[in-house]
Formats: structure tokens, sequence, C-alpha cells
């Protein structure tokens, strides 16, 4: 198995050389090396290109000089970049499911001379799963650890791959100009706009069910996660039987009417409080439950493994939004060709997504009766 390491962000510190440098030369002429230190790894070069290097300083002497005592490997032209990478390694990880115990499998070099550094692990099968973390040799200093992988790579719907088009269509595949954190920014802004496009026409895509233990004497309980509005909720005031609940008709403000109104059980209630909701009249008895039928945002998405959640095609959209934002503060035409580009790509994605549940729904019988109703 093949395990592709992003390279960590470079800086803070930056410079160029100011006189050229050839191979095997232990120290460089530079623009200026305040904010370097003694024992701080850089890169030589353009990370990701070839010829780049990664080396230890040795020395920071006058305000122009840079030591680095093993000695160069090529020749570099005046004002060839020079910044601050923090790690010069990274430690593999591998477990055998997702949520295992994960054992060091290598530590490696990081090549800056390549798009990432790259791992070839000979036991690793496509059941496997990986981190890594970075390290710093010198100092014995470590990043976090990464988000997990498994070993078949990153599927076309997930953050990551969305974010790799992106930095691709954009020009900056090694996230120079814009940081890949903000392209995932991007992309999870577009997955909140096409949600609430497509709870317009279809909102059975985002149905979910749960149902509540209710407890003696507590009217208020949490709302579902990633709650967004309810459908239906039935409530079970003494059993934990839907087909014994009693349908709650109203949805109503906590203010209206209460505390003098005489709420009754065949006639349950519902208002809200903040992230939760209020039952009335107040539960009596340990052994009810309430079964809630809501619309539900996709889940977040934490990990760079994690898929945006919404149905097939979505992605097109997605990107082209995130293209869009990037696009934003470099180049106007660039951006409303983008911008024109995602309300195309998701008013067709919505027509063909709504099209097709019609279609769905004209062979299905349209009437349900008892509890299945909406229920996964």
């Amino acid at each position: 198995m093949l395990v592709d390491i992003i390279h960590p962000n470079l800086g803070p510190q930056t410079t160029r050389l100011s006189v050229a440098s050839a191979a095997a030369a232990t120290s460089s002429t530079v623009e200026n090396n305040t904010g370097f230190a003694t024992n701080d790894y850089i890169v030589l070069g353009v990370l990701g290109e070839e010829k780049s290097e990664l080396i230890i300083l040795t020395s920071t002497t006058t305000s122009v000089t840079i030591g680095h005592s093993g000695g160069l490997t090529f020749d570099h032209a005046v004002r060839t970049p020079i910044a601050e990478i923090p790690y010069n390694q990274a430690e593999v990880y591998r477990a055998t499911s997702q949520t295992g115990t994960y054992s060091l499998i290598a530590t490696v070099d990081l090549t800056v001379d390549e798009p990432y550094t790259t791992y070839s692990d000979a036991t690793g099968t496509s059941t496997s799963w990986y981190k890594i973390r970075y390290k710093n040799s010198n100092a014995t200093t470590y990043s976090e650890y990464s988000d997990v992988v498994a070993g078949t790579g990153y599927t076309d719907d997930s953050l990551r791959s969305m974010a790799d088009e992106v930095l691709g269509d954009f020009g900056d595949e090694y996230s120079k100009e814009i940081n890949r954190k903000t392209v995932l920014l991007y992309l999870k802004a577009a997955v909140r706009n096409l949600t609430k496009e497509l709870f317009k026409v279809a909102p059975d895509y985002l149905r979910a069910y749960t149902t509540q233990a209710l407890t003696a004497s507590t009217a208020t309980y949490d709302l579902p996660s990633r709650f967004m509005g309810f459908i239906r909720v039935d409530v079970n005031f003494t059993g934990s039987t839907a087909t014994d609940a009693y349908k709650v008709e109203r949805f109503e403000s906590e203010a209206r009417g209460d505390p003098n109104t005489t709420y009754y059980k065949s006639d349950p209630r519902i208002c809200f409080r903040g992230d939760q909701f209020v039952i009335r009249p107040t539960p009596d008895s340990s052994s009810g439950y309430a079964f809630l039928w809501y619309w539900k945002y996709p889940a977040v998405m934490a990990d760079e493994a994690d898929e945006h959640g919404l149905p097939f095609g979505a992605r097109d959209s997605l990107v082209s939004y995130a293209l869009w934002r990037a696009w934003l503060g470099r180049d106007t035409d660039k951006a409303n060709e983008y911008k024109s580009m995602y309300s195309t790509a998701r008013d067709s994605w919505i027509d063909f997504v709504s099209t097709a549940r019609q279609a769905y729904n004209n062979k299905q019988v349209d009437v349900v009766f008892g509890n299945d109703l909406y229920s996964d």
C-alpha cells in the first residue's frame, strides 16, 4: 500500500538567496536571516519542485549568512526561496480497523522535491488503516496525529479528494497561495448551501428517525444531533411502542397558555427551548418514549476522509463553489466564471434529484399506515 503524506505548512520565517549557492556549499548568503536560528530546518527551493532540498541550519552568522555544514546537493540560483519547515520526518502508524490500535511501522524523511512524501507499506492491505504525525528529529518534537484514512485511499466524495481537485484547478497543487484549511472551509460552506437547496425540493433525503426515552417529572430533552426541524413526533407516556403513542398535532411557543393551560396525554404538545424540546404534559413515568421523525443536516465533515453526505452528483457543485470562493480575491472574472459554473451545476443537480425523486414516488403506494412511516 502507498501512503501519500502531505507536507507540513512552511513558515513563518522566509527569505531568498541574494547570491547563488553551488552544490556542496556549506553556507549561503540570503537577503535577511532574521527569525532563523541554528538547528532550524528549512526548505531551499519551491516545495514539490525538482532540486528543492530540506536541510538543517548549523549557524546564522551576521544578518545575511546561514550555515549548513552538510553541504548542498544541488546548485541554487539567486532569488531561490527559503522557508522554515517545522518538521523533517513523518511517523506512519497502521491499524487493522478504523478504531483499532495504531502501531508505529515507519519513520520516513520528508521528500520536499516531490508533491507528497510517499511511503510504501509492503505488508499493508486494502483493509489497513493509517495515520501519521510529523517529527522534528533534532528537537524531538511532534505534531498532532493526522486524520485516519483507509488503505483503499480517499473516495471521490471525500473532503480530501475534493480539496485536491480545487487546489489543482486553482493552479496551487502544493497549497502555496491558498491554505488547504481554507479550501476545506469553502467546501463545508458549499455543503451547507446545497443542503438548504435540497431541502426545498427533496426533503425525503434528509429525513431521520430516533427515539427519546422519557423521564418522570422531566419535560425538557435535547434535540437530536444535526437537527433541522421536526416532521412528526408521537408520544407514548407509559410504554415503548409507537402504535400506542399519540401524535403531536401542535408545535407551539412554550409561553403560549403556559402555565395555566391544562395539557392531556391524549393531545401532547411540543415547544422549543434553545437546542432542546419540551413535552407537554410533563411525563410522570420513566417507562414512556417519544418517537421522533425529523430533518437532519448531513454529518459534520471533521476529517479529510469524511464524505459530504449528499445524494450522488453533488461533488461538481461543491468543487465549483469552492473555486468561486478561492478566485474571489485573485481574479474577479475567473471568480464569476466559477460562480456561473456553480449555479449551473447546482441547478442541474437539484433538478435531477427532485425529478428522480418524483419518478420514484410515482411507482410507490402513496398511502401508508402504521408506525413505519418515515422510519429507517
